[in-house]
């Protein structure tokens, strides 16, 4: 039951990201939505691979290009601190599951799966440092 909870949060969480930088409106409250989520990701990305091992610069660089757009965007959003904040922590903790998942759960499938979903979340996150 747990793991389905947590697959329909992360489902939530995907599904705000579904679209690329382009698409998104010029509202300062849903970039910073935007922003924080995927700062939320990169943070989780970048400690897992901290503790992992490997390609920890270049997921901090990241997530300090992440953190640059949200102080941009988020003084006009009219979100409050404790909200994006929110946002940023339900995200990390979201993708450091996946992670986990991914990297020390005993059943090859689950992991993979894992895998393939931390993967998926970030892809957004990705195209919009390309765009």
């Amino acid at each position: 039951m747990v793991a389905l909870k947590t697959f329909i949060g992360l489902f939530g969480l995907l599904s705000l990201l579904a679209t690329p930088l382009a698409a998104l409106t010029d509202a300062p409250r849903e970039r910073t939505q935007v922003f924080a989520v995927c700062l939320g990701r990169a943070s989780a990305e970048m400690e897992h691979r901290w503790l992992i091992g490997g390609g920890a610069e270049a997921e901090q660089d990241r997530r300090a290009m992440f953190e640059m757009l949200l102080d941009t965007v988020a003084p006009n959003s009219g979100l409050a601190g404790p909200q994006i904040l929110d946002m940023r922590i339900r995200a990390k903790m979201a993708q450091a599951q996946l992670l986990q998942i991914a990297t020390f759960h005993t059943d090859p499938d689950r992991k993979r799966r894992a895998a393939a979903a931390a993967r998926q979340a970030m892809r957004p996150c990705s195209a919009l440092l390309l765009s």
